[in-house]
């Protein structure tokens, strides 16, 4: 049996184990959000970060406690991860100077409360705002970054951690490792009491050149600890882990959730639609957690960011998803709610997107890959179902760009489409609408009757995406 969390903590639904469920009730995790360093650079007003999510109709985030900063220029726009003299990790600073990033070196036998203090505090009032927290243990190093963290031998005074960085992921280094598994205690220990908590051991294990068997076992010893240290502990939470390409815990009862990254693959990470695809039959959620980040500099987003990550969500969601974790550099340390024109729209359509699946029993309905048989023009299918009750099909027209640093992105193919579409519906009479995605208005409805056998469906003239929403006309319940 697959681990679950305590009653009324964020956990795998009991109707249906594809989605969340929390305090009692059924749940869907949508947001577009900076998580990474909203704890650890103190220069981030965090409440401000979080009331804005609130408000925005957004509930999930997802943040690092320290043990991985970017100190080079990889996001102009958004600097949070280079905290600077603002860095607060969960060590206390020692008397010895000489850390890389300023200031002195950390001392591995001493935490700093003033970090636990921030990050019971910022998962507080994450709880008021029914905001859950993902919090992912560690991070993937690479040569850049390693120095920085202060499991690095040159960042503490006990030496500890080495200097290589792809040694970071692995059980090479056994005095390392008791330090990382000294820090998931802690972390767990500090969070233990909060509901709204998923715990993530690992991001990117491999994407910088360890080898996939040697982050597996890395992760699983972690694993065993987690589980080790929450048995001693009022309440369990669901632990979660990144899909990677040979580091896969899809059939693990250990791991409760699975996370995918982008929408295709690249770097080794396996991307949300294979996750759907490949992990669905392990009856788990499966979230999408980091995508290309909106108002990013540079932009990866190569044509209108709005209609692009919509696409990935409603592609995700409407496939079977059960979370979406949208990157968002909006949020800054001079901007930290994030106010912008454009997070406006994108946060509008995450809005909308819950509204839609709201309106039906969602939590009844699994991925379906049999109703649509086939489509006159090329495009792109998702959709779920409850059999002879309940469907939803989306279909858009986007492309991955493969000439890019990697496939990580829709390319929207703008045009003037009207396919038709071959749908086997079990027999009976269902209102059929087709909607905007982008406002939620309807563009067309009618009602179709179905024998049981193969039916032709014209649809509506649209020019990217098309959410088609068929109901049977009598015995079923919508509204989650």
């Amino acid at each position: 049996m697959v681990r679950n969390a305590s009653p009324g903590v964020i956990g795998i639904n009991r109707r249906n184990p594809h989605y969340f469920e929390y305090k009692g009730r059924d749940i869907l995790l949508l947001t577009s959000a900076e998580h990474y360093a909203a704890v650890f650079n103190k220069a981030f007003d965090y409440k401000a970060y979080l009331d804005a999510l609130h408000r925005n109709g957004l509930n999930y985030t997802r943040i690092y406690p320290g043990t991985k900063l970017l100190p080079n220029d990889i996001n102009r726009k958004n600097d949070t991860m280079n905290a600077g003299a603002n860095f607060i990790a969960p060590w206390a600073r020692s008397g010895e100077p000489g850390y890389v990033g300023g200031g002195n070196k950390f001392d591995l036998n001493r935490w700093d409360e003033g970090f636990f203090g921030r990050l019971r505090d910022f998962t507080a009032r994450a709880y008021e705002l029914d905001i859950i927290v993902e919090l992912c243990f560690f991070n993937d190093q690479y040569d850049t970054t390693f120095p920085h963290c202060p499991l690095h031998a040159g960042a503490n005074i006990q030496g500890v951690g080495g200097t290589e960085c792809t040694a970071f992921t692995t059980l090479a280094n056994a005095v390392l490792v008791a330090e990382q598994k000294k820090l998931i205690e802690k972390l767990m220990r500090e969070t233990n009491g909060f509901d709204n908590v998923i715990y993530e051991f690992i991001d990117e294990p491999t994407l910088y050149g360890t080898k996939s068997a040697d982050a597996y076992n890395w992760i699983s010893a972690l694993i065993d600890h987690a589980i080790a240290v929450e048995a001693g502990l009022p309440k369990k939470h669901m632990l979660a882990q990144q899909m990677m390409f040979g580091v896969d815990f899809s059939d693990d009862d250990r791991v409760s959730l699975l996370v995918a990254q982008y929408v295709s693959e690249g770097g080794r990470q396996v991307g949300s639609w294979a996750a759907l695809a490949n992990s669905y039959k392990f009856n788990k959620p499966i979230e999408t957690n980091e995508t290309v980040s909106v108002l990013s500099e540079p932009n990866y987003y190569e044509r209108d960011v709005v209609d692009s990550s919509r696409i990935e969500m409603w592609e995700f969601m409407l496939g079977g998803g059960a979370g979406f974790n949208q990157l968002n550099a909006g949020f800054t340390v001079l901007n930290p709610s994030g106010a912008d024109p454009i997070n406006d729209e994108v946060f509008r359509g995450i809005r909308n997107l819950r509204r839609f699946l709201e309106s039906m029993d969602y939590v009844k309905m699994t991925r379906d890959s049999r109703t649509v048989r086939e489509m006159s023009v090329g495009g792109r299918i998702s959709g779920i179902y409850e059999a002879g009750k309940q469907y939803v099909i989306y279909i858009h027209h986007c492309f991955t760009n493969f000439s890019r640093w990697r496939e990580t992105h829709y390319l929207p193919n703008y045009g003037a489409y009207e396919p038709v579409l071959t749908v086997n519906l079990e027999p009976g009479s269902y209102d059929m609408t087709f909607i905007n995605p982008a406002d939620l208005t309807e563009i067309a409805a009618r009602r179709i009757d179905s024998g049981g056998g193969d039916m032709k469906i014209e649809c509506p003239r649209y020019k990217l995406d098309l959410p088609i929403k068929i109901v049977a006309t009598h015995g079923c319940q919508t509204g989650s």
